[in-house]
């Protein structure tokens, strides 16, 4: 949050200083998780591998 708005919230203040900026924090882990997901959930990899497309396995031997 911006110096200047804290500023003029010494109740919001005294939290930070008492328990950390949770809403950054939340903010970073939030950042975190998406840019993981973004790789665990790349389909642009589907139909790369050999086998069943994405699935890291061989087709069955009837296929």
């Amino acid at each position: 949050m911006d110096s200047a708005v804290r500023g003029d919230a010494p109740i919001y203040d005294r939290l930070i200083e008492e328990r950390g900026d949770v809403p950054a924090d939340v903010r970073r882990v939030a950042e975190e998780t998406v840019r993981q997901l973004t790789r665990a959930l790349d389909f642009g990899a589907v139909g790369r591998s050999s086998g069943y497309p994405g699935m890291g396995f061989p087709p069955p031997a009837s296929i």
